[in-house]
């Protein structure tokens, strides 16, 4: 099985750049996974019987970048406790089919989840079953595939970059499940988790990983 690119490594942590295309977890039908492939590497080593594959966070199945999974349960529950008071920061980037009418905004929506048809809709108003969304984004430029967008969550809900970039006309080229009419690779959308910043459990100290960005989402100069 093809290995991942491994950012940073330690005893405690590991932080990969996840290819697009594959799914985050382990299903019956053994398809290629992130968690796949750091069991054939975990079991490549001579780690402590307690080692698990602590996945801590996700990404969706056509979206690459960077990743965190802990190696032991207690760093596990600190990075989860981190994740749920918002204090990890990511940054993406997205190549988009239009540009985006500012070159600099906050979205601020609603988005329900549509569990039926496995997407997000995005509402300007609150209601029920309609949960807040929030990210910043800054216009880079344009590419020779489209325009590159720098993305910052303030929130992790489903689908929320996808589905709020689409909201604003600017949908992620390769996404046609938000509308985009643009093709790209297959099984993959312009979407990368370019950065994560944490603070180290163990080493007590804030790290920022980042997994470097496709080469299509380089800017015409």
């Amino acid at each position: 099985m093809e290995k991942l690119p491994i950012l940073y490594e330690d005893k405690h942590l590991l932080l990969v750049n996840k290819p697009a295309g594959i799914a985050v977890e382990r299903d019956r039908y053994r398809n290629p996974s992130v968690e796949g492939r750091i069991a054939d590497y975990f079991n490549t080593l001579k780690l402590p019987h307690n080692t698990i594959i602590g996945i801590a966070h996700r990404l969706d199945r056509p979206v690459s970048g960077v990743m965190l999974v802990a190696k032991k349960k207690s760093v596990l529950v600190h990075i989860n406790q981190q994740f749920e008071a918002g204090t990890i920061k990511k940054v993406y980037f997205a190549l988009t089919e239009n540009k985006p009418e500012k070159n600099k905004a906050t979205l601020s929506n609603f988005l329900f989840k549509d569990v039926q048809k496995k997407q997000a809709i995005i509402y300007d108003k609150a209601a029920k079953n309609r949960l807040p969304c929030t990210l910043d984004y800054i216009y880079k430029g344009e590419t020779s595939l489209g325009h590159l967008i720098e993305i910052h969550p303030h929130t992790g809900k489903f689908h929320q970059i996808r589905a709020q970039l689409a909201h604003i006309g600017c949908p992620i080229i390769g996404d046609d499940k938000y509308g985009s009419k643009k093709l790209y690779k297959e099984n993959e959308i312009a979407l990368h988790a370019f950065s994560l910043t944490f603070f180290h459990p163990i080493e007590e100290k804030e790290m920022t990983i980042e997994a470097p960005l496709p080469g299509e989402f380089e800017l015409i100069i």
